[in-house]
């Protein structure tokens, strides 16, 4: 999976710039030819050919912070119980600095702190309802989200729908 959300730090440095669609799905082209397999640009967060969300400004602390968490909600909502994220030191430490604040010292300095090249962290995802992204509780239980990339079980899209989102790219 591609996800748009957990990219590095956006803006000022062209090393931060996402390459157009075409490139990486010329990149990719052997790999979609042996596996079958295809990359969903729509579904997660790369709707254009271009990087519009790039600009020659650097992205505020508080819009990185805030696209970290809106990630880690896509990711709690997802089906598999191990998901590993491979992203950018930037982009952690952003995500990083809105927890913690209330842990010992000692804790929260190791939290916050700058990952390292190649670094491994493990991370739990606990959810309440404050933390969801958008949708709706239709029981105590069961919340079903408006974007269907976050639906699971009887609420999630069909493996044939999945294909048909696909086969559109």
């Amino acid at each position: 999976m591609v996800h748009d959300g957990c990219r590095e730090r956006i803006g000022r440095f062209t090393c931060d710039k996402r390459r157009s669609r075409s490139e990486i799905v010329a990149d990719f082209a052997r790999v979609f030819a042996a596996t079958g397999d295809d990359i969903d640009f729509d579904s997660f967060g790369y709707p254009t050919e271009a990087d519009e969300a790039w600009t020659e400004e650097r992205e505020a602390d508080t819009e990185c912070s805030a696209r970290a968490v809106k990630m880690m909600q896509w990711l709690a909502t997802r089906p598999e119980k191990e998901i590993a994220l491979v992203t950018h030191s930037s982009w952690l430490k952003h995500l990083f600095r809105n927890f913690g604040g209330t842990t010992a010292e000692k804790d929260k300095q190791s939290l916050h702190r700058l990952a390292g090249n190649a670094e491994i962290r493990t991370v739990c995802l606990a959810m309440h309802r404050g933390f969801y992204p958008e949708g709706e509780w239709v029981d105590d239980n069961t919340f079903v989200p408006a974007h269907e990339s976050f639906r699971r079980y009887r609420y999630a899209p069909s493996i044939e729908a999945i294909a048909g989102m696909h086969k559109n790219l």
